[in-house]
């Protein structure tokens, strides 16, 4: 303080010797000359006050062992802060504006893979109605069909895709609508195909309908041949037998079941074991395909998903359990005794090396009386293969087509220790043992030897 009493007497004496100075005509002159230098002198008080208070707070802060406090200087060290303070605001602001550029990107390519996806699933959908619509890569197969009394466009639509002349139930109905034809449609018998664009089906269906055709009722037995089948239907007039055979064993007509049967050079017929046995209604003198995909259809239907789901617990395909099925069916005649004929026959299956042939007549029968007989060219191998008497485990397919009592004997057999048995030609009756000398004992009994 004593420092800052000095240097304004010292500014008091400079001001009085400078006033001294001036001559009496400058007075006015002087005058301002005077009040700018006494703002000068008072702007010079106010920045030694200033001075002596930052000294003194670095006093303070020195004394109270505090960090130093640097504080910039009036000029040069606060325009270096502010300027400072704005590089940073211009980096936080760049980055601020790099990170939303990012963002826009990864928007706009999230946007862009959104809108292609759409795009192309819209194409395919696109493609596949118009590939329905217009019936591309259709089969060309002619089918009857009837349409019952005061059926509506939806009750047409199940029809149509049961028969599997469209593949689209609500594109049909939608175009039915959009064209007006709903409610034109035709009572009755028309021949359609799934070859038919959605215009021409709906064109024939308002076509006054075709006469009743002839039918014929067909009874097909548990354990009949595909063989012995394709001459029933001939009998009947329903179409030729060995058209049948050959349209019946290409299939084509696209169910599951087809992918999972077993193509050899050792089987006989490729489809043996899928004519479900049942009572079929037929037109006469219809188209063999459409014959064999009517009785593929109801195998399809026979054949259940709790079936599928129990051969997969016991690690069975579909063919090894027709196969075996089809030997129990045309063992036994019951449902008791073809599940224990079929415990017989997984006792030796699962124990080859003591019992390597299943050992059944039936099998030896269809060689005899079905392979040799219909074969083109012979074959030794195949003759093997199918007879359990000289071929060890399954024969490479079904010998007949069994019913669901003796697909269920295969998938729930009984549970023994039998690994013979014999019947009783006249009576039926079955007998079963465990060892070779009982079995003997059992011939004997049944009046086989």
């Amino acid at each position: 303080m004593e420092q800052k009493e000095l240097e304004r007497n010292e500014n008091s004496v400079l001001l009085d010797e400078i006033l001294n100075s001036v001559p009496e005509e400058n007075t006015e002159n002087t005058e301002n000359n005077y009040e700018n230098e006494a703002a000068d002198v008072s702007a010079a008080d106010e920045k030694n006050e200033e001075t002596d208070d930052i000294a003194l707070t670095e006093t303070s802060a020195e004394e109270c062992g505090e960090e130093d406090i640097t504080e910039p200087d009036s000029e040069s060290g606060s325009e270096d802060d502010w300027d400072d303070d704005d590089n940073d605001d211009d980096v936080h602001g760049k980055r601020k504006k790099k990170k939303r550029g990012h963002g826009h990107i990864i928007f706009g390519l999230l946007l862009s893979v959104f809108i292609i996806s759409v795009s192309i699933l819209a194409a395919v959908f696109i493609l596949n109605c118009s590939k329905e619509f217009l019936a591309i890569g259709k089969s060309d197969i002619e089918l009857v069909i009837d349409i019952p009394m005061n059926s509506s466009t939806a009750d047409i639509a199940e029809i149509l895709y049961s028969e599997g002349i469209i593949s689209n139930v609500d594109l049909f109905r939608f175009f039915s609508k959009f064209k007006g034809a709903d409610g034109t449609y035709i009572a009755g018998t028309h021949t359609l195909s799934p070859k038919m664009d959605y215009n021409t089906l709906i064109e024939v269906l308002q076509e006054e309908a075709e006469n009743q055709r002839e039918t014929a009722d067909v009874v097909f037995q548990e354990g009949i041949t595909l063989f012995e089948a394709a001459q029933k239907l001939e009998e009947k007039n329903v179409c030729s037998a060995d058209e049948f055979i050959k349209a019946f064993n290409a299939g084509g007509f696209g169910f599951d079941f087809e992918e999972n049967v077993r193509i050899s050079s050792l089987k006989f017929y490729k489809m043996e074991g899928y004519f479900f046995p049942d009572t079929y209604q037929f037109y006469v003198e219809e188209d063999p395909r459409v014959v064999a995909k009517k009785i593929y259809k109801n195998f399809d239907a026979r054949v259940t998903p709790d079936l599928y789901g129990r051969m997969r617990d016991l690690d069975m395909e579909l063919e090894d359990v027709l196969t075996l099925a089809s030997v129990v069916q045309a063992e036994a005649a019951n449902t008791k005794d073809m599940k224990m004929v079929a415990s017989v026959f997984f006792n030796r299956l699962n124990n080859p090396d003591e019992y390597p042939l299943l050992q059944s007549d039936p099998t030896t029968n269809y060689v005899e009386k079905i392979i040799k007989p219909n074969i083109e060219f012979k074959s030794e191998a195949m003759f093997k293969a199918y007879d359990t008497y000289q071929g060890a485990g399954l024969p490479p397919g079904p010998i007949c087509n069994p019913g669901l009592d003796a697909i269920n004997a295969v998938l729930y057999p009984a549970e023994t220790d039998y690994y013979y048995f014999c019947s009783n030609l006249e009576t039926g009756e079955f007998f079963y043992a465990e060892t070779l000398d009982e079995h003997n004992q059992n011939l004997v009994e049944a009046g086989l030897v």
